[in-house]
């Protein structure tokens, strides 16, 4: 399969790895990184948090394919982001773990759903609730969506979408394991008059 055009991500070759020298990168404003794969030696990384915003900056975000250019003067293409950690309180990411993809085999990734339409509920006055915002498929890189589509016209009160009746785009399969509900539409809980309550606390005393 032909690939499409990927970006580059510039990337330093480091010699050393460990806990220690992860500390020294991010002193530096560094972000210690690993790649690996099939067939792929492994390579300890230090990336500029400008050169990796530049390539999740896309609409397939974390799902973007490409390759990196290292300082030694070689590249390594057809890279995925594979796991990162994210520092909640500087709001930065302080590793990442990349992996070389092959382009003709499906990979595991969770893609965002993007519903559509008004639903029949909201329109009788309920809330459109998203429950689980990304659903996982398996597709080869190339295939992967930037989103699922969702049209919620039809969807009624206290009624959901199950993962299992989206429409996936030619190439894409459903991964998950079980079935699980992505959106469902939350009615307002009916308000009790001073009398009505009156009167089931009558009705519940006399049974």
């Amino acid at each position: 399969m032909a690939s499409k055009n990927k970006p580059t991500l510039n990337a330093t070759v480091r010699a050393e790895s460990g806990k220690g020298v992860a500390r020294k990168l991010r002193a530096q404003g560094l972000i210690p990184a690993i790649c690996y794969g099939t067939n792929t030696e492994n390579i300890s990384l230090a990336m500029d948090p400008a050169e990796f915003d530049k390539i999740m900056d896309t609409k397939r975000q974390i799902n973007s394919v490409f390759n990196i250019a290292l300082d030694n003067g070689t590249t390594v293409e057809s890279v995925m982001l594979r796991d990162y950690q994210f520092d909640p309180i500087r709001r930065v990411v302080i590793h990442a773990d990349l992996v070389v993809v092959d382009m003709d085999k499906p990979v595991q990734v969770s893609v965002p759903i993007e519903p559509t339409g008004r639903a029949k509920g909201v329109r009788m006055g309920g809330r459109l609730r998203v429950i689980q915002p990304v659903v996982k498929i398996a597709a080869r890189p190339d295939d992967i969506p930037e989103e699922i589509v969702v049209d919620v016209t039809e969807l009624a009160p206290d009624g959901a979408i199950m993962a299992s009746e989206l429409t996936y785009p030619e190439g894409v399969e459903p991964a998950y394991k079980m079935d699980y509900a992505l959106l469902r539409i939350q009615m307002p809980r009916k308000k009790v008059t001073k009398e009505e309550d009156a009167k089931a606390k009558k009705a519940k005393k006399a049974g």
